[in-house]
């Protein structure tokens, strides 16, 4: 629990950095890119599964439960690499510098708004999809 509160603490100050335009579209066009190539195998693997298991009904569950631990992770790894990168790029910005970004990955993993707010999405495109 101590880690997850110091998670948010530094999620916190990451967000209350000046940081530039320049630093900031980069760092997070930068963070989105790796994000991407880092889970496309998963991803890849995931709809391999899905294709030759189908949907049947005990294991849309799996897959709602795989799809949003998945995105609870897509989610900690961007904002990690996020800060990464910020730090990379203002090496000067001390306030930046002080930002410890293991602990916004734990916060991240379990961020109780984030996780409820993409289950709900992850279900709702499940009933669309007549899944449920």
């Amino acid at each position: 629990m101590k880690k997850w509160l110091k998670g948010r603490e530094e999620q916190r100050k990451f967000y209350g950095v000046k940081l530039g335009t320049k630093t900031n579209i980069l760092s997070t066009l930068t963070a989105v890119l790796v994000t991407l190539i880092l889970f496309l195998p998963l991803v890849m693997v995931f709809y391999q599964f899905i294709f030759i298991y189908g949907y049947e009904r005990l294991v849309i569950y799996f897959y709602i439960i795989f799809v949003w631990i998945g995105v609870m992770c897509f989610n900690a790894v961007l904002n990690y690499l996020s800060v990464r990168f910020a730090k990379a790029l203002e090496k000067q910005n001390e306030a930046l510098q002080a930002i410890e970004e293991k602990y916004v990955v734990v916060y991240q993993l379990l961020n109780p708004g984030f996780a409820f707010a993409a289950l709900a999405f992850i279900v709702f495109i499940a009933f669309q999809l007549g899944g449920l």
